[in-house]
């Protein structure tokens, strides 16, 4: 392909392309194994390889991105999106053809392997005690002569028999008063917010009130539903963030919306879509409807709590960070054209700083690091990596800008977890072969039997897709570990005839998975880019830990948590051997799934715990490690595998010889380069 052909670029997986002008999207996807669903086979009958291509100029990727890149529909294409319900926005894959640079998001829907997103609940110990109640009241009859209104005889029976007073009356509740007084001859159950607010009256007995805690990440979404009386969760449901169209990481999605006259109305009406299809699949799974979600938690970094509000995230982009609002916030669902109950609340958890939002007040709810004896540290690792350390005497925090490395995106054969992802790499030291393990086949690669005459249940489920973020750490550590990259993260410039090794003028690629093991029947590499996307990601996060350590003045953590759906899934001992975190005792790094979203499901059951959010947000001393005079130096010592100069000792034997022998240095090293000044 020439510099002249069209430039394709597939969203969520960040896979791109040139391609020749004329070929259809389905082929390009194709291509580049990107696998678009397509049960008819290009035949415009099925419908399921509906894309949308995405408007605009996305300076990041170096394009200006139209529909007009691509051929107009024709008259069948249209009648079939007729058909599907689509009223405008969206092509089959199959019957778009390229003449033009194009960004085509793929909807979960369209794609053949939906995404596992590990965002389920934890199992916790909440006590129950949510803000929205029901109560069951027997109200005075109207009389001629006797002149109070039925809200006034409604206040009066919540006063007399619960010891309710000064309540207000949603205008959806009032609407439908006198109805529901006759038809349940004045005995009603009335739903409470807060006790402040009668949001619904309800004929006769009822039971039955539920809520919906949201996660609101830069990559996914999650949302549980639970039953407010028993705290059940009834149903879990996670989605991709549709705003990674406009933007992978925070700042390209800020920048989205400073250039872009409609970018921030685009993004806000992409995760309100989002979070109803949501809600009403959850609703649907628990055999009830949207309808019936009288109150829903939000949490989510500053700039997505911004975008869902309609605030326009440019403060965020640039010193002094400076948030529209700091405090928790209440606001009605209708207002934001949430499809819930009519009279509905949002809770909006405080933030902590700039950069520092709802999401990560959500995790120390979740881990209560402040109630903790023990110096924690606690990072929720994703796109934008929140980090907090501390005990129940202090508590500082910061953001490091990682980046969507982690999560598959920036790597070459990156993509996000799903089926045919390869999430776990082992290297023989001595011949450096590969076997991997990608998600839905339990066996290792070197017992799969692939061929015409291999037995049908010795062929994999799956062949290898590409490389997910567990994939990408653990092949990165391992290529250390057996001496194809050198702690700088060059390739090992020996290794030049290596049948594993394959090199283009000085940077190196290793061949992970080969030609026979891929689903496109090309090798799947690991590039020297992907390695060095991988040390400038782990290098900030491993540099917003180390500030923060040095504003304590410690040099051990007693305990670290890993927190999030990539944080989760990540081995600690490769954590370490990458240099993602500070050393620890390995028995002491904990992976506690998605902490925001189970500290939001805290909120939303226990209205005690959700008070206390907001002392929590205000007590957390924030470090700026963008603007930090260390936060370079730091940094760029942080590039090396595991580390330029901090000490390891909980690796001892880990290591490669030639490491180990520069670490017994280390100390001596760490002393000289710290600066005093920091505490």
């Amino acid at each position: 392909m020439t510099e002249q052909n069209p430039l394709v670029i597939f969203m969520p997986t960040g896979r791109r392309d040139r391609v020749a002008p004329g070929q259809s999207l389905l082929a390009a996807a194709q291509q580049m194994g990107v696998e678009i669903e397509s049960i008819c086979g290009g035949r415009l009958t099925c419908g399921k390889c509906k894309v949308r291509v995405e408007d605009g100029r996305f300076q990041k990727h170096g394009i200006t991105s139209t529909t007009n890149h691509l051929t107009p529909p024709g008259a069948e294409e249209n009648a079939l999106l007729h058909r599907l319900g689509e009223n405008g926005g969206c092509r089959l894959a199959c019957s778009a053809y390229v003449n033009g640079d194009v960004l085509v998001f793929v909807p979960e829907e369209s794609r053949a392997h939906k995404q596992v997103i590990r965002k389920s609940a934890t199992a916790r110990t909440i006590t129950v005690n949510p803000a929205i109640r029901q109560v069951y009241v027997v109200v005075e009859e109207a009389e001629l002569g006797e002149h109070r209104g039925d809200w006034g005889r409604l206040q009066e029976a919540l006063a007399q028999q619960w010891g309710l007073a000064g309540l207000t009356l949603d205008l959806f509740a009032l609407r439908k008063l006198q109805e529901t007084l006759r038809a349940g001859k004045w005995k009603v159950t009335v739903i409470l917010w807060q006790e402040q607010e009668v949001i619904d009256v309800l004929p006769g007995y009822h039971e039955g009130i539920y809520g919906l805690a949201v996660d609101i990440g830069s990559t996914t979404i999650a949302g549980h539903l639970c039953d407010l009386r028993t705290g059940t969760v009834l149903a879990t449901e996670s989605t991709m963030n549709p705003q990674v169209a406009y933007g992978e990481d925070l700042m390209s999605r800020v920048s989205y919306a400073m250039i872009h006259k409609d970018g921030l109305e685009k993004m806000h009406t992409a995760v309100i879509e989002t979070l109803n299809k949501l809600a009403a699949r959850a609703a649907k799974e628990a055999g009830l409807q949207a309808r019936d979600i009288c109150e829903t938690v939000l949490v989510g970094n500053t700039t997505m709590i911004h975008i869902l509000l309609g605030i326009n995230p440019q403060e965020l982009g640039g010193a002094p960070f400076a948030l529209a609002n700091r405090e928790a916030m209440d606001i009605k669902a209708r207002e934001l054209g949430l499809r819930l109950h009519k009279g509905a609340m949002i809770h909006v958890l405080p933030a902590e700083a700039g950069h520092v939002g709802a999401d990560n007040v959500a995790v120390l709810l979740a881990e209560e690091p402040h109630y903790q004896d023990e110096i924690m540290l606690v990072v929720d690792v994703g796109t934008n990596a929140e980090i907090v350390l501390g005990n129940r005497e202090w508590l500082f925090s910061a953001s490091s800008p990682t980046g969507p490395a982690f999560e598959g995106a920036q790597i070459t054969y990156g993509m996000r977890a799903a089926p045919g992802a390869i999430e776990r790499v082992r290297l023989d030291p001595q011949t450096k072969a590969a076997r991997f393990r990608v998600i839905g086949e339990e066996r290792w690669s070197d017992q799969w039997h692939i061929g015409p005459n291999a037995l049908p249940d010795m062929q994999p489920r799956h062949l290898a897709a590409g490389i997910c973020g567990s994939g990408i750490i653990e092949v990165v550590a391992e290529l250390f570990l057996a001496g194809v990259l050198l702690a700088d993260g060059r390739f090992n410039p020996t290794l030049t005839d290596h049948p594993y090794v394959q090199w283009h003028g000085r940077k190196g690629a290793y061949i992970l998975a080969t030609a026979e093991q891929s689903t496109t029947g090309q090798p799947i590499l690991v590039t020297q880019d992907d390695v060095r996307n991988i040390q400038l990601a782990k290098a900030a996060l491993y540099a917003g830990c180390k500030l923060l350590m040095a504003r304590a003045g410690i040099r051990q953590v007693d305990r670290i948590l890993l927190a999030g759906a990539f944080g989760s899934t990540i081995d600690p001992q490769y954590a370490l051997l990458l240099g993602l975190i500070p050393d620890c005792d390995l028995a002491r790094v904990t992976a506690v799934g998605n902490a925001a979203g189970d500290g939001a499901r805290i909120a939303l059951l226990n209205r005690e715990k959700r008070a206390e959010a907001p002392y929590i947000a205000q007590w957390v001393t924030y470090l700026e490690t963008a603007v930090h005079p260390d936060f370079q130096d730091e940094f760029v010592a942080a590039l090396h595998l595991p580390h330029a100069r901090d000490p390891f000792p909980h690796l001892q034997g880990l290591l490669p010889e030639a490491e180990t022998a520069v670490a017994a240095q280390r100390p001596h090293q760490r002393r000289r380069h710290r600066n005093p000044g920091i505490n």
